[in-house]
């Protein structure tokens, strides 16, 4: 027997809240569920970053396959870093693939869907779509007519300065009934097989908000701690509601599964990976006089986020924003050190992305390749994987990482090539490796005093329920299960090229489920052909930059 399927995302979900919060009553749905179906922690992507996991998770492949390795791509010949979008996904999506078997789908406000794919029945495009994309084109005007409120992205700047936080979180209620809303109305009209809704509002209110229910955090304020501290669990509780909802009218035909692209939790203290790679010699400024100089001003403190810090304390937080929108980049690199002013010949490794990442300039790869392939390229490799190792935070002693890979340990397919060549995982992901201007800091660890409070962990949450379903564990569950699980579960073959495993743990034994069937491995797609004009990649970044990923 074959089963619809509905799954419901909340973007950067974690049991580390879910757990506490449904055992002490606040969350009646997902405590049931829990009890009822199947459940687990969801491994996520490394690094743990929602471009990167929404693709995995939709692909069911590993960034080696699909191509998405960050929110940013380095761009060809250059060493500026540009939006990633769904062109750059080299592997087709579980909503594809069941549309070319037939099946009806619908999705909405999944992450990595814009522009939307062509399928069989509806989508509306997800982060980071520059705005209201749809396949079919002519339904975005179906929704501007019937939805005019429907909100693509609720915007978490105002909260981050702490000037505006009753506006943001009045909006993102708001984004949540209406993003309800459409669904209702859409679900309602198709006669989908698949349907998906993803909420990022969890991911959104957490990396505002966490600072308010830790008194731990750096920029916990008890006075605004006693009336925001429950504005994340309000959210879960309210999404909570929902999925009540949603269960009390889904039929006995179709299975929910519930999952999250990666975890959360506090964030303490950026590490500046740039300013590290160029103190440990491994990167080099030019000799020119103007070069010299910002790298002079650099050392001396006149970097981007003492600046910020700066507008911030003076109540000029919405200056900063405006200050980096439209001809930011152009602003910040004539002020600011910057990748224009580094000697790429001198240079043997830099980092580009979030978290941890180090790129090894590469000859034959990068565009001013320094290191040759083989003995040299692996003797830098080891270097800086060993330093490294030996990182501490000069300020408590703290040593900064706690995993470190190279590429081929964390990917495997064709596109891994094109990946970073060293990822490291800093310690309990307090720390993170800044990743929004090229140097954004003249400290090599600096501790967050403004802005984003929280940010991205290794543990999703999964839990499925439904006539198949029994009570259970998910054991040792990772993203790119779930799209070979859901195209089993719809009776559909599972494409050879998927590399996640069947979650066959989750069904009961006389669930009269048929033997799972292996498919045809697709063809991996090359990459973009077009690309974004230029308007949507200055929308891109600042969606982006909101989240505090791009300058």
């Amino acid at each position: 027997m074959s089963y619809r399927v509905c799954v419901i995302g909340l973007d950067g979900a974690t049991f580390d809240l879910i757990k506490p919060w449904a055992e002490a009553g606040y969350l009646p749905t997902l405590a049931r569920i829990m009890k009822e179906g199947a459940w687990g922690e969801l491994r996520s992507t490394i690094p743990p970053m929602t471009g990167p996991a929404w693709s995995t998770f939709m692909t069911g492949t590993n960034p080696g396959k699909h191509a998405i390795f960050d929110w940013v791509y380095r761009r060809k010949d250059s060493y500026e870093f540009i939006p990633v979008t769904a062109e750059h996904c080299r592997q087709p999506s579980l909503w594809e693939i069941a549309s070319q078997a037939g099946k009806r789908v619908l999705a909405v406000n999944v992450p990595m869907t814009f522009p939307p794919q062509t399928v069989n029945g509806c989508v509306v495009s997800g982060l980071p779509a520059a705005h209201l994309a749809t396949y079919p084109a002519e339904l975005a005007g179906y929704i501007r007519e019937k939805h005019p409120d429907y909100i693509v992205y609720p915007d978490p700047g105002q909260a981050y300065s702490d000037q505006g936080i009753d506006w943001f979180l009045a909006n993102l209620d708001k984004a949540i009934e209406k993003r309800l809303e459409l669904w209702r109305d859409l679900a309602g009209r198709e006669a989908w097989d698949f349907a998906m809704l993803v909420l990022n509002a969890t991911d959104v209110v957490q990396h505002a908000m966490w600072k308010f229910m830790s008194p731990e955090h750096p920029q916990y304020n008890p006075q605004k701690a006693a009336r925001y501290k429950d504005a994340i669990l309000n959210v879960y509780r309210k999404i909570d509601g929902i999925l009540g909802d949603l269960l009390a009218n889904m039929g006995s035909d179709t299975v929910v599964w519930i999952m999250s692209d990666h975890g959360f939790g506090p964030l303490h203290h950026f590490i500046h990976v740039n300013t590290w790679l160029m103190r440990e010699g491994f990167l080099a400024i030019k000799k020119a006089p103007m070069a010299r100089l910002k790298a002079t001003l650099f050392r001396l403190g006149f970097s981007p986020m003492p600046v910020y810090d700066l507008f911030m304390r003076i109540g000029l937080g919405k200056l900063k924003r405006e200050v980096v929108r439209g001809q930011g980049q152009s602003l910040m690199k004539a002020f600011f050190l910057s990748f224009e002013d580094v000697d790429w010949e001198r240079t043997v490794a830099y980092s580009l992305g979030n978290i941890g990442q180090v790129r090894i300039n590469l000859r034959g790869r990068e565009p001013q390749g320094s290191v040759n392939p083989g003995e040299e390229y692996e003797k830098i490799v080891k270097q800086i994987i060993d330093r490294l190792t030996q990182l501490r935070d000069p300020r408590n002693g703290q040593l900064a990482v706690d995993y470190i890979y190279r590429v081929d340990e964390v990917y495997h397919g064709p596109a891994a090539a094109e990946a970073s060549d060293i990822l490291f995982l800093p310690h309990k992901l307090e720390y993170f490796g800044f990743g929004e201007y090229e140097f954004g800091d003249h400290r090599v660890f600096a501790s967050l005093r403004h802005g984003i409070s929280a940010t991205h962990r290794m543990n999703g949450i999964c839990l499925t329920w439904g006539e198949p379903v029994q009570p259970a564990a998910l054991q040792d569950a990772k993203l790119e299960d779930l799209a070979p699980t859901i195209l089993y579960l719809m009776g559909l073959p599972v494409p050879a090229h998927m590399d996640g495993r069947l979650l066959m743990e989750a069904f009961r034994p006389d669930a009269n489920l048929p033997p799972p069937e292996k498919g045809t491995a697709w063809e991996g797609q090359s990459g973009p052909e077009g690309g974004l004009t230029e308007e949507e990649e200055v929308i891109l970044r600042q969606r982006l930059r909101d989240l505090g990923y791009v300058a």
